[in-house]
């Protein structure tokens, strides 16, 4: 009965849509819409949004279809200037995401949230210290303890300056007054299959990255970097319950948008498409296959979240002492 009743809605949406954009226009969408990812694939923002579009493209027009250009490098920002410098026609999206409001913050670029009309949120999880699993610390007491012991010893794998993973290691470094050694990759899935590799030791990423390696018994979850432990891994402690004075926490999150000044009728489909695949029974077996959790926002709630965002990374950013 509510796939009936959402089959309905889809296709009284679409006769509408017909007529918005019937002066001078073809019906929307008539082609491929291209979405950029920003980072390699395999990575959690990849394997998220790959999975919201999955569960909707079925409701797309016959002849076209959902297609990701994964775009890396500048610590996601080389696709998201691809996404703002493309015709704002509705055929090119983009994702929000956490790197984005750092170097917003950092100034490190004038592209901003405001720049984006959010559509759909695919990801919003915390970031986790990952380690090898035969590493010779199996908490984050014992990874601190050895890097005070063993400065530059530890390589950890980031996505580069300005990017999420960068910043905490840095907030851990100045924290506990520890250094480790960096090495920069075109994604968090690179980074994972470094360590299963062995050429780096460490990362920080959101946990879908390493969901399958951690299952595998190659790699372990030392702490995450939340206020409290996640949900789809309540075994994790988070770095508070180890160091009561932290004040530093590292929320991630994903969001398929559209250019600020795409028609608004455009957008309004492309959320009656996005939305209900959050909720769709395929989507929520690849959240809890890979041990991924969102919340499924309108547009006001999307905003008044990034708007959140951009006050606790402001105060980070703030804190932290990047150079």
């Amino acid at each position: 009965m509510k796939k009936r009743v959402f089959l309905a809605l889809i296709v009284t949406f679409l006769l509408f849509s017909g007529e918005v954009f019937a002066n001078g226009e073809k019906e929307y969408p008539n082609q491929n819409i291209n979405v950029i990812v920003q980072y390699s694939a395999g990575g959690g923002t990849d394997l998220s949004v790959r999975g919201v579009l999955d569960a909707a493209k079925e409701t797309l027009p016959s002849g076209t279809n959902f297609a990701v250009s994964n775009v890396t490098g500048g610590a996601g920002l080389i696709g998201l200037n691809q996404v703002v410098t493309s015709p704002s026609d509705g055929y090119t999206l983009g994702v929000l995401n956490t790197d984005l409001v750092i170097n917003y913050c950092l100034g490190r670029t004038k592209i901003s949230v405001e720049d984006f009309e959010p559509i759909a949120c695919a990801l919003i999880d915390p970031f986790v210290l990952i380690a090898a699993a035969d590493a010779p610390y199996t908490t984050f007491e014992e990874f601190i303890e050895y890097a005070k012991a063993h400065p530059n010893e530890i390589v950890i794998g980031e996505t580069g300056m300005g990017a999420a993973p960068s910043l905490a290691v840095l907030a851990i470094e100045q924290f506990f007054d520890v250094k480790f050694k960096t090495v920069s990759y075109g994604g968090s899935a690179d980074c994972v299959t470094a360590i299963v590799g062995g050429h780096i030791n460490a990362t920080i990423a959101q946990t879908v990255n390493a969901a399958s390696q951690v299952q595998a018994g190659n790699l372990r979850f030392l702490a995450s970097m939340s206020e409290e432990r996640l949900s789809t891994y309540p075994d994790v402690p988070t770095m508070k319950e180890s160091y009561a004075d932290i004040d530093f926490f590292m929320p991630g999150f994903c969001i398929i948008s559209a250019k600020a000044d795409v028609d608004p009728a455009k957008v309004e489909y492309l959320r009656s498409v996005l939305r209900p695949a959050i909720d769709s029974d395929a989507f929520q077996k690849t959240l809890k296959t890979m041990g991924m959790q969102t919340i499924n926002m309108d547009g006001a709630e999307t905003k008044a979240f990034l708007a959140d965002q951009l006050k606790l990374y402001s105060k980070l950013c703030k804190d932290i002492s990047v150079k």
